[in-house]
């Protein structure tokens, strides 16, 4: 740890924002979901069990080596075949075209399953359907997240150095498209963003320490998902890189996971310590929400697309095969169970409610709130 005597100690100490939370059962899941609507964020601890994390971790240092590898052999393919097309190319030669076949780059996870079954963990898999929709996917699947120790001595410059933005599919700039390269933008909402959670970005911390604002823990700020301007807003007056009134920084222990309303303003941060923080990022959405233009991009891939080879898919379990189904080799991504009974049941209660005139409904008087109580004392 780097000694610099000025730094206020408590950046020092970890502490987590799921502080006060009850642990166990409804009443903690309704915790997160509360935490998630009014501060745009909530961490869940423990994920991973502590006496895991680190092997956890072992492994997917691992995976992130193989997948260097595959990378490798997917470049050297898409070469092959764009010298097929055109045997004058030298790659850099002229406009970047989209990938052809094959159209899918292996995703992450493929290399990484340790972690993966972790994904589906109970009360992630609640909360993410909560608030997302019974049937969740998993959209992005990234690896590669490492804080690296910042090169010491740090200027307060660069200490009060930011980069505010959302996430897909509220990243305004959603990957830096180019007149040369327009096929990389994935596309992103539109300004004002609707009032409704379309994506959940998750951090999953995997030591080896616990992650502190001194270790690099991401910049947020509480209610940001709710303003209707944003800081990449082409015409909000938001300097990116600079730090806004009420900012805060996510503290959790190690095996944790972070999880986000996609619309918050957050900001990497700097990683004061000497010790390298590894991290995986995986990104919940619901089913209606396509992942086809979103791919690995960001991640250093090439593709719209990213694929999960049977062999690996067949290891999953039932709940995790849920969430990766869509990009799994020759599977069919029908309408998951919980979808499937709702629909089944909104069909019956259209044939028993066909009497009545309808006379006692008062169209616009009934909150969310009243209806989420009706259904509860329903059921």
């Amino acid at each position: 740890m780097a000694n610099d005597l000025s730094l206020d100690e408590r950046l020092r100490v970890p502490y987590s924002i799921s502080t006060g939370i009850s642990s166990g059962g409804g009443v903690e899941i309704a915790g997160y979901l509360q935490s998630l609507r009014v501060q745009g964020f909530c961490v869940i601890e423990r994920v991973i069990p502590e006496d895991l994390v680190d092997a956890v971790r072992e492994s997917v240092h691992r995976g992130r080596k193989l997948l260097l590898q595959d990378r490798e052999q997917e470049q050297r393919r898409r070469l092959e075949l764009e010298h097929s097309r055109n045997p004058g190319y030298e790659p850099g030669d002229g406009r970047v075209r989209p990938p052809q076949e094959p159209h899918a780059e292996l995703c992450d996870i493929a290399r990484n399953e340790s972690v993966a079954e972790y994904f589906a963990e109970p009360r992630v898999l609640k909360v993410a359907r909560a608030v997302l929709d019974p049937h969740v996917r998993i959209l992005q699947t990234e690896v590669n997240k490492s804080a690296k120790p910042a090169e010491q001595p740090l200027s307060e410059e660069q200490l009060r150095w930011r980069s505010w933005h959302s996430d897909w599919p509220h990243d305004l700039t959603a990957y830096n498209p180019s007149s040369k390269d327009p096929w990389k933008h994935c596309g992103a909402v539109a300004q004002p963003f609707p009032d409704v959670c379309m994506a959940l970005s998750t951090v999953w911390y995997l030591g080896p320490e616990d992650v502190t604002p001194f270790s690099g823990g991401t910049w947020i700020v509480p209610g940001s998902h709710k303003d209707p301007r944003n800081p990449r807003g082409p015409d909000d007056g938001i300097n990116q890189h600079a730090p806004i009134p009420g900012e805060f920084q996510v503290s959790a222990p190690a095996g944790s996971v972070f999880m986000q309303d996609t619309r918050i303003w957050h900001s990497r941060a700097i990683n004061q310590s000497e010790v390298e923080r590894t991290a995986v990022v995986c990104r919940y959405g619901p089913w209606w929400l396509s992942g086809n233009e979103f791919g690995n991009l960001h991640s250093g891939g090439h593709a719209l697309r990213t694929y999960v080879p049977q062999e690996v898919y067949a290891r999953f379990s039932p709940d995790l095969k849920l969430l990766y189904r869509h990009l799994a080799e020759g599977e069919e991504d029908v309408l998951q169970p919980e979808s499937q009974r709702r629909a089944a049941s909104a069909r019956e209660a259209g044939e028993r409610n066909q009497s009545g005139d309808n006379s006692h409904l008062v169209v616009g008087a009934m909150s969310v709130e009243e209806w989420e109580r009706d259904r509860a004392s329903a059921s």
